[in-house]
């Protein structure tokens, strides 16, 4: 049974993490058994991994491709069927054998399993009774005790959103070219040779659906990505995009984005991409370069608008929405963040989820089609690019129940129109409380600070009822124990 990615991906590491990829040099019981115990747990909800036999490692990457002899490969497709029996309750993982430069490697695929928690003998040569529970930790099989024992029964309890069986749909409702679309960008060689294989059996061998032979249903995550009737099963799983280029909603336009949802995301980047993005060059007459910043990098875009796709309930009936303004682009999405990122991490862009992902499945394959790098790198890397355009910080803004999320990208201060840089006397007060939002992205200011950015020579009434307008929407947060007079995005409790 072929795999569902190419073994080039596996060695390369760039479609899936180090930590789910275990690589040996030669078939070794022992501790493939433990391994394929441990991915089938699946305690940090990765989806399983891959086990490689014939490739040496070095520090948990591949140094040096081996390879399996050939005539050795039957015989440990045998000892693997007889082995796995020593994992309770039983489970087999997929082989594959794949020609990698010319060199023979099998590849041992597991997928978390829908029995976990799974425990597997501690030694499968002498005492095939005593078993314990096995569990992966970073790039090592290890053995779950004390909490990560608790840990592991209490997550074998809960299955991701998009790994459940969804009742109401037939495997009639699912695309078949969708599928053979996927894998074949993913480099897959699951069709290979074979093209007679029915949608069923492609379906199965992608893990896509669950349920008895006699009564199959598709999995969320097999509806999301591989039917054409996506809204059927989840209404306003769409994507919003609006320009507003003035508060009245005078002169907007608006546009949607349905279908599968990496078709969504794909056709939702690249029309910002082209219709909204923007580069200026300036000749700087002191230096021989030229100054070269866009009004939002794309990177930034796409790696928050993907991060609403990835951790978005679909359960909950109200699109992603993507708003752009004159002065910045914001994206909404429902939940907000996860509880176990802290108001602190979110006023210092330290956001790392340390809960359970609520699809991980999804989070995969957009990975696998290079539309995330999942492993809570999305936010620092729309940092990074947000940092080297120049702009400033995106803002986080949630409440208190954590109902919603909005991420708020500033407009790189070389775009902001004339009017926000003269003619101050005649602003309205919706200008002043754009400049002040733009100048806060960047971080805490005092009032005065603020009021010498605006141009003002002190604190004007005007300003502060801006302010405590502002405050009162929850969009800014004022501090006591600052070291003044604060209204700050920095310092929030």
């Amino acid at each position: 049974m072929a795999l569902p990615i190419s073994i080039e991906s596996l060695l390369d590491g760039r479609e899936v993490e180090s930590s789910r990829i275990e690589y040996k040099k030669a078939w070794n019981p022992q501790e493939c058994i433990r391994t394929i115990c441990a991915f089938a747990n699946d305690i940090e909800n990765n989806d399983g991994g891959y086990i490689i036999l014939g490739v040496e490692e070095s520090d948990g990457f591949p140094a040096c491709v081996s390879g399996i002899e050939p005539k050795r490969i039957e015989a440990i497709e045998k000892d693997l069927l007889n082995k796995c029996h020593f994992i309770e309750p039983f489970i087999f993982p997929r082989v594959e054998v794949c020609l990698y430069k010319g060199k023979s490697l099998v590849v041992l695929s597991v997928s978390a399993g829908d029995g976990r928690p799974y425990k597997a003998s501690r030694d499968v040569f002498k005492d095939q009774s005593d078993k314990a529970y096995f569990i992966r930790h970073g790039s090592m099989t290890i053995q779950a005790d004390g909490n990560l024992l608790r840990e592991l029964f209490e997550n074998s309890s809960r299955i991701p959103f998009d790994d459940r069986e969804n009742p109401f749909a037939s495997l009639s409702d699912l695309d078949e070219s969708l599928m053979r679309m996927h894998l074949s960008r993913v480099k897959s060689n699951m069709l290979e040779g074979d093209e007679s294989l029915q949608m069923n059996q492609i379906a199965h061998s992608m893990k896509l659906l669950c349920g008895p032979s006699e009564n199959r249903h598709p999995r969320n995550i097999a509806l999301l990505m591989f039917s054409r009737r996506i809204n059927d099963f989840f209404p306003y799983a769409v994507i919003e995009t609006l320009d507003l280029p003035d508060r009245t909603g005078m002169g907007m336009t608006e546009k949607s984005f349905s279908g599968p949802i990496q078709n969504q995301l794909e056709s939702a980047l690249q029309f910002i991409g082209n219709q909204w993005i923007e580069e200026r060059v300036i000749k700087q007459e002191s230096r021989i370069e030229t100054l070269r910043f866009f009004n939002y990098p794309i990177i930034a875009v796409k790696e928050i608008l993907a991060n609403a796709v990835y951790h978005r309930d679909y359960q909950i009936n109200e699109p992603i929405t993507v708003v752009k303004t004159p002065t910045f682009i914001e994206i909404k999405s429902f939940p907000g963040l996860d509880r176990s990122i802290t108001d602190r991490m979110i006023a210092d862009l330290d956001i790392r989820s340390f809960g359970e992902y609520r699809n991980r499945r999804i989070g995969n394959y957009l990975k696998e089609l290079g539309l995330t790098d999942g492993r809570n790198t999305g936010i620092p890397a729309a940092v990074r690019a947000l940092k080297k355009n120049g702009s400033g910080s995106p803002m986080f803004i949630t409440d208190s129940q954590r109902q919603s999320l909005t991420v708020r990208i500033p407009i790189h201060s070389g775009f902001l129109s004339e009017n926000h840089h003269s003619g101050r006397k005649n602003r309205t007060r919706d200008d002043i409380e754009r400049e002040v939002l733009v100048i806060l992205s960047s971080g805490a200011m005092s009032q005065r600070g603020i009021a010498r950015s605006l141009g003002y020579a002190s604190v004007s009434a005007g300003l502060r009822y801006v302010m405590d307008d502002l405050e009162e929407k929850g969009m800014i947060v004022s501090e006591g124990n600052c070291r003044s007079s604060v209204y700050c995005l920095s310092c929030k409790q």
